[in-house]
């Protein structure tokens, strides 16, 4: 019997990640336990190892076991195997792992939910494990097929096919078909789990894309407003100027139109002074009268237009511009009646 307990550990030969309960101690019955001195053939010594782990177990414990019930007559080997991992399913350890080519043992599942059948997936084509575990299908021997492959006389295979019988051959057909079965979900299941993680990245992608259309969205109308902003300054800025120039020449054209009336002023004003200070000489002509003035007094005073009229003081009438010759400083004016 094999012991292990207290600071011993072993390793789990899986390629992922695997979590196990803790067991205080793990037993295992294990290989051929025959003894000539003790009298113990393979079955006693099977049995005497499985009493010993039934008495030293406890609900912490491991217990592992090759080939329970093998070593007698295969029904009372499989009926009293099947007592043993009852027994210790109900009052025993916490786990118990046990191989067996009993098929009895195997239908334990379908009447105490404390079993799980289990197989080691098997390559019939180069008639080799493939080290994989299969949940929930029982396993199914391939001796006929082994024999067969390594060449025993083909009337023996034959006849060991007639012996094993129709039923079981049929049993093993559904045991086939359940592994096959198995195998088609296990790769069903990894590429499901493969879209599943190709949908997330997918998914994750187009959430990221959907977030910078958003930013570039959102960046795009601050940059309008900006540019509506800054067009709305400019044209304020442009239109207060057109204002500001326009009130300007406003301003610059009423003060001419001043300097204007100013200057006309002026010259009536002057043309007056000239007729009282009686500088000019005005001389009469028939029909009209002509007034000559002399060319100091004209480049005195402002000089009038033809059309004006002016007041002529020492005629005490008014009088209408006829002619202007400002080389001489003589006008001609026609007083009126």
């Amino acid at each position: 019997m094999l012991r292990t307990c207290h600071g011993a550990g072993l390793y789990v030969l899986a390629s992922e990640s695997v979590q196990i309960p803790w067991f205080d101690c793990v037993f295992a019955d294990i290989g051929d336990e025959q003894s000539l001195s003790q009298s113990l053939s393979t079955f006693s010594g099977h049995l005497k190892q499985i009493s010993n782990i039934k008495l030293q177990s406890t609900r912490q414990s491991l217990v592992l076991l090759d080939e329970v019930g093998a070593g007698t007559n295969p029904l009372e080997g499989a009926a009293l195997g099947m007592s043993l991992l009852e027994s210790f399913a109900q009052d025993g350890c916490l786990l118990t792992i046990a191989t067996t080519h009993h098929g009895e043992l195997k239908t334990l599942k379908y009447s105490n939910e404390a079993f799980e059948n289990a197989c080691m997936e098997f390559d019939e084509v180069n008639l080799k494990p493939t080290y994989k575990v299969l949940w929930g299908i029982p396993g199914r021997s391939n001796a006929i097929n082994i024999a067969e492959r390594l060449r025993l006389p083909s009337v023996v295979i034959d006849t060991a096919r007639k012996l094993y019988g129709s039923s079981s051959a049929e049993i093993d057909e559904v045991i086939t078909d359940m592994e096959k079965l198995k195998q088609d979900y296990h790769k069903r299941l990894t590429e499901a789990q493969y879209y599943l993680i190709q949908s997330r990245r997918l998914h994750s992608s187009l959430l990221n894309t959907r977030r910078k259309i958003t930013e570039h969205s959102t960046t795009l109308r601050l940059k309008k407003l900006r540019d509506v902003s800054d067009s709305a300054a400019m044209a304020r800025s442009i239109l207060h100027k057109n204002v500001r120039e326009l009130a300007a020449s406003a301003k610059k054209t009423s003060q001419h139109n001043k300097a204007i009336e100013s200057s006309h002023v002026s010259t009536t004003n002057s043309l007056h002074t000239a007729s009282d200070d009686k500088k000019p000489t005005i001389t009469d002509r028939s029909p009209s009268d002509a007034k000559k003035f002399d060319k100091l007094s004209a480049g005195r005073f402002a000089v009038p237009k033809v059309g004006d009229t002016v007041h002529v003081s020492s005629l005490g009438k008014k009088v209408t511009i006829l002619k202007v010759d400002s080389s001489k400083g003589e006008v001609e004016v026609q007083v009126e009646s």
